[in-house]
């Protein structure tokens, strides 16, 4: 997440194969969080657009995360926005950029394919 925690795996040694970047726009972030709800019961997630509950109980009970307002949101990715560019200069001989922004088989499709790639080479 940060230029420091890079430097600290670095020094400890740790290495990595591949460092997988998944582009989203902020405001597919936004929607994807604020919209993402808990049942307290079953511990399931929900989304309110994507993946809502069928049963009409459930979907009475599930709570939001205090963290997942659009607010608190938008100062998350004004963090991660000061910090990407740092992080990502650490790993460009291994990184790979993935769109976000599609299907997660699709996504998954793509990141494993990537990983394949990178250990195969």
């Amino acid at each position: 997440r940060t230029p420091g925690q890079a430097d600290a795996l670095a020094e400890a040694g740790v290495t990595a194969d591949c460092f997988l970047f998944l582009d989203v726009p902020d405001e597919i972030l936004v929607e994807r969080v604020v919209g993402r709800r808990t049942d307290p019961v079953t511990g399931k997630i929900y989304h309110m657009t994507f993946s809502p509950p069928d049963d009409e109980e459930v979907a009475a009970r599930l709570e939001q995360r205090s963290d997942d307002t659009e607010e608190k949101v938008k100062v998350r990715l004004e963090q991660f926005h000061a910090n990407v560019d740092a992080v990502k200069g650490s790993y460009t001989d291994i990184m790979v950029t993935v769109n976000g922004n599609q299907k997660p088989d699709e996504v998954a499709s793509v990141i494993g394919g990537a990983i394949e790639a990178k250990l195969a080479a």
